[in-house]
Order: structure tokens, then sequence, then C-alpha cells
């Protein structure tokens, strides 16, 4: 909901040109970013210091396109960590030397270029064609210039054509296509079986002693880190649902007015046999085609059972083993042609043949259920559940502005804000920088309360957006710095670690065992049935790998070495925290490169030369990085 009250700012649109152009822009960049001076440098580019400001904001940057990209999937503090601030300089290092190699051998775009590369942009355009009052906008609301992007992109234009240059110096002959084809097209005959841990952990035993010895060598592990407690408020939509008065009136009239909301769509069930035939196909082929569906209408109608005509004579192979059933046909699921007929159709009836581009149908009927419009006592809760949550979220828009700035304007305390929103003031638990619970769940609400601001300046932290519909502000409450931890406090802990590993290793001694003894010659089924384990198949077309077990041992499976013949290879691979397979690989089947169609091989060409072209780029931007003077200062990013 916050969201919306900064629209005019940062609207989806705006975005997604943010998103749209920060990917090239984090890799190459502009050279405007190595401009200026600051008192800060975070790193030296062939003697071209690289300032914090610039630093920082491409850190910006690049955190805002992977928000767009993967949402809240990224944990905050994955940002603050060394790893995610070196990646980013290093890709403004890149840019710099990237940008001199290019200026220095004269690639370039033209205007002409530029303004078809723009031109090009789906986000500028209306209607198919590009728009320059919403190329102006979008840049405008994304805080662009329009001189600065089209400085960029001329940029990544040039980045484009070394590329593309390289690519095309990328030299593939036939031994290489035939090598990916045999490698691409390979499968692998394998089986595998999975040990669980729970037998392991029910028989595994530790003593006192074990815990004790774990607590005295490794008393540098339980140590509790600085903790603290806050009280904060919480602003939230669902906490003003829950205030919300719904009169029957209301919940009545939402009722009357959206009656289509609550109707179950009719549906009908349909079964067809197909014959199949090209949308080109000679006359001759269609008439055919046509007399032997029309045969087919004959034999249904005159009481031959359809499902067992279709499982015979039908050319649709995902249909024709269930008899021909479609299941549920809803409006634009299939070919108009199709539809049109199956919704004139009465039960049990069978249509004349009708022609789609995949050939002759015959359609039967097979059963037809009208529109439900379900009762207003049956959907009233959820009636009254909407009717609540669209006046809370008015509510919350109303009072997320009030919240925000009385925190703010009387920071030495949170009870004029609780008072005047009538929000409870609630105490969390104790909860390190790093861990907590409830409200402390959050990064954003652990990292305010331990700031100087709150921690040690006891004032309100600022409102702190959780997502969407939740607000919070903390105040300082309490605060214990880092101790020891007695035994009594972790003991259990240990117990329960020392258990978990206890398990994990008898589970991998026993697959070793196996393995051992499957590599010594026993034979794979005894050895299986002696330990009372299931024996599963792995599909040999890696394109049937679709089971998450399957593709974890297809992995293991693939990265395994091709078995001498009449012998067998035997590996093991850790599936999850609780389960180990063990496998055994007996043939691998190349695949055959006189099997494939000339415009399958092309296309293998085609990819064989794109990645040997992008392995020359990234050679090159090896060579320009192993080539320059690089000095990074890690203390001040």
């Amino acid at each position: 909901m916050l969201t919306a009250i900064k629209d005019r700012a940062s609207g989806w649109i705006a975005w997604a040109l943010v998103f749209l152009i920060s990917i090239p822009f984090a890799l190459w960049g502009i050279n405007s970013y190595f401009e200026g001076a600051s008192k800060i440098v975070v790193a030296s580019v062939n003697g071209v210091d690289v300032d914090e400001a610039v630093y920082q904001q491409a850190l910006s940057e690049q955190r805002r396109s992977l928000v767009q990209m993967m949402g809240r999937n990224v944990d905050a503090e994955f940002f603050a960590s060394s790893p995610f601030k070196l990646e980013v300089l290093d890709s403004l290092i890149d840019t710099q030397l990237q940008a001199e190699y290019l200026a220095d051998r004269g690639y370039r775009i033209t205007n002409e270029q530029l303004s078809e590369r723009i031109g090009a942009f789906p986000a500028f355009q209306s209607e198919g064609l590009f728009d320059p009052a919403r190329y102006e906008m979008l840049l405008q609301n994304a805080g662009l210039s329009a001189e600065g992007f089209e400085r960029q992109q001329r940029q990544q234009g040039a980045v484009d054509q070394l590329r593309i240059g390289l690519r095309a110096t990328s030299l593939v002959v036939s031994a290489m296509t035939d090598r990916a084809i045999a490698l691409l097209m390979q499968e692998r005959v394998a089986q595998f079986t999975i040990l669980e841990l729970e037998p392991f952990s029910e028989a595994a035993q530790i003593n006192e002693d074990a815990v004790l010895e774990e607590y005295e060598k490794h008393k540098d592990r339980y140590i509790q880190p600085p903790q603290m407690q806050v009280d904060y408020l919480a602003l939230s939509v669902d906490a003003l649902a829950a205030q919300a008065v719904v009169t029957a009136e209301a919940e009545q009239a939402f009722y009357d007015d959206n009656t289509s909301r609550f109707t179950q769509p009719g549906s009908r069930t349909a079964s067809h046999i197909l014959i199949n035939v090209t949308g080109d196909a000679e006359e001759a082929e269609v008439a055919k085609a046509l007399e032997r569906a029309q045969g087919l209408v004959n034999q249904g109608r005159d009481g031959g059972d359809f499902a067992s005509l279709a499982r015979e004579y039908s050319d649709d192979p995902g249909s024709a083993g269930r008899g021909g059933d479609l299941g549920i046909i809803r409006p634009g699921t299939m070919a108009p042609e199709f539809e049109a007929v199956v919704f004139e159709l009465n039960p049990g009836e069978i249509s004349n043949p009708v022609r789609t581009d995949y050939g002759w149908h015959v359609i039967m009927l097979t059963d037809l259920r009208k529109s439900v419009v379900s009762p207003f006592a049956e959907v009233r809760s959820e009636i009254r559940s909407l009717l609540a949550r669209e006046w809370a979220e008015g509510q919350f828009m109303v009072m997320a502005e009030d919240f925000q700035n009385m925190v703010f304007e009387q920071p030495g305390s949170l009870d004029a804000t609780a008072d005047f929103l009538g929000l409870p003031i609630q105490r969390s638990g104790w909860f390190s920088r790093n861990t907590g619970e409830g409200v402390a769940s959050h990064a954003a609400v652990r990292d305010a309360a331990f700031s100087e601001e709150v921690r040690v300046d006891r004032l309100n932290s600022e409102m702190i957006e959780i997502d969407s519909d939740l607000l919070i502000a903390v105040h300082f409450a309490d605060f214990r710095d880092q101790r020891q931890m007695d035994l009594e406090d972790v003991s259990q802990e240990i117990a329960d670690d020392l258990l978990a590993q206890a398990a994990l290793a008898g589970q991998e001694e026993t697959a070793d065992r196996m393995m051992d003894q499957l590599r010594a010659g026993s034979p794979w089924a005894s050895v299986l049935e002696g330990a009372g384990l299931p024996v599963y198949d792995l599909p040999q077309d890696a394109e049937d790998i679709s089971d998450p077990d399957d593709q974890r041992v297809a992995q293991a499976v693939y990265a395994a070495p091709v078995p001498l013949a009449g012998q067998s290879v035997y590996g093991g691979t850790r599936l999850d925290a609780g389960r180990y397979a063990v496998y055994r690989l007996a043939e691998v089947v190349s695949g055959n490169p006189d099997e494939i169609s000339p415009e399958e091989r092309e296309q293998i060409r085609s990819l064989i030369s794109a990645r040997v072209g992008e392995e020359l780029y990234a050679g090159a931007s090896r060579a320009l990085r192993s080539a320059a003077s690089v000095e990074v200062f890690e203390e001040n990013l």
C-alpha cells in the first residue's frame, strides 16, 4: 500500500526502465562514473581514481536491479556483504578498462545506429512505434537525462560491436559439432537407491562426557552476542482489517453487485478422435482423411464404443490412450473451429468431422455442467474479509503519513504516535544483530535497533517499511553485552548437534560400505535387498528428468566417468540434509550425429560459435584486467 504514496516518483514503468538499463550499465557503465574527485578513493585503475561517491552510486543501482529481478527473495543482508561490494567494484574497474580499450580502437556507433537501438526498446514504444514523449517521460521518471542515457547506449553499442566481432571470428569445425551432438544427445543407463536419515537418527547415541568435551573444546562457539530488546509500533493492514466493522447491508450489496465473482462457470467435457492431415496437404490427401473421419462418425453413431475407436484410430498420442478424453473444455482453450462445435453439442452427441490445422476431428460431448452461483450464505465470510481488507487499506494509506511524520518529529518516545493512531506499544524478545524472532526476524528491524540513533542516542528509529502493508518503528528498551554462555544454557543444543552429526556419519558410512561391496563385485540387487532399500530407475533421456530427486542424482551420474565395457560405475551423492543416494551407472550411449536433421545440426553449430565468441570476449576482458595497474582499497568499501 505504501508504494502507492510514491507512485508519481517511482511507478512500475520507471522501475522497469531502470531494470532495463541496469544490467549493461552495471557491466560496462559510462565514463562519467570515473569523472570528478572525492576525498575517499575505493580503487585506482591505471592511475584513475574511483571515488566513493561513484562506487556508492553503482552499489545503489546494482542493489535496485537485483530487487527488481528477484523481488523480496533477495536477503537484505546480502547487500551489506563483502562479496557483493567487491563484485560491484570489479564491474566498475572492468568498465573503465573496457572504455579505454574501445576508445583507443575506435569502436563507436553512428547517430542512425543509436536511434535504431533506442527505438527498439519496447518500453519506449506506443502501438509498436517509438514514442518521443514516452521516451522523455520514462527517462525523467527514472531520474535520467537523455544525454546520459544516450551516452550509455553508445558505450553499450560499442561493446556489442566488439562482442559480435569476436563471435564472427570463432571457428567451429565439424568435429566440434559432432562431439557436441554426442554429448548433448547422450543417454545414461542408471539406477539409484535412497538412504533416509531417520533410522540412523534413531540409532545415534551420545553421552554427557561428549557434550562436556565439545563445550570445553569449543567454548568460543558458545558466546552469546550483544542483545537488545525494543519497544515498537506496528501499523499493518491485517491488524486494521481485524478492527473493521462490516454491516450486513454492505455484505449483501457487495454480493448483489458482484454476482459474477461468485459464479462457477459452466463446463463441457469432450473426447475426440484426430485424423492427422497437415494444413498444406494436397486435396486428395485431405479428402482421404475426411473419408476416414466420416467412417468413424458413422461407427460411433451406430453404437460403436467411442473410447475404443479413439484408442485404435486417433492420431493424437496425448489423448488416444485415454480413449480420446480431453477433459474440461473452456472457452479459449482449443482451436476456434473445434470449440464452436463443442459448444453446440448435447451430451453423448457425436459431431460431423471438424477441420483444424491439426487435421480432422470427430468430437463427442461427454458431460455438460451449467453455471452455478454460490449462495450468499456460503460466501458471506469471504465478502466480509474482502470489505474489511478494503477498508483497512484505505485507513492504512491515511495513517501511514502520520505514522512516518510523528515518529520523526517526536523522536524521544513512541507514546505520542501510539496515542494519536490508537496503536499498542509492544515489547520484542531479546535478539542479536544477526538473529531474532517475531518482529526482530526482519533484518531491517535489527539494523535499525542496533543503529547509533536507537541504541546509543535512545531515539525513535525512522519508519521501517517491512513490506507494502506493514510499517514498523522501534525505540530502545534494554541492552545486554556479549557473554560466555553456561554449559546448562547450551547442553541441549550441543547434544542435538552431536546426535545429528552421528546420524549423518552413520548414514554416509553405510553408503560408503555399500559402494565398497558393489565395487568389489557384489551384485547390485543383492546389496540393496540385503539392506532393505528400494531401487529407482533414472530416466535415460535427459529431457524426461523432471523429478527433483532424479535431477540431483542425474547431476552426479552425468559427472561420473564412463564405465568400461561389461562393468558399472558406482557412486553416491547427498540429495538434501536428510537423504543420501547411492547410484549405479551401467552404460553410456553417445548421441549419433547422423540421426539429427541439418537444421538441428546448424542450431548446435551456432550455439558452439556463440559460446566460443563469448569465451573470446571474456578472455579479452580478463586480459585487460591482468595487464592493468589496479589497486583496491577494501577498507573504504
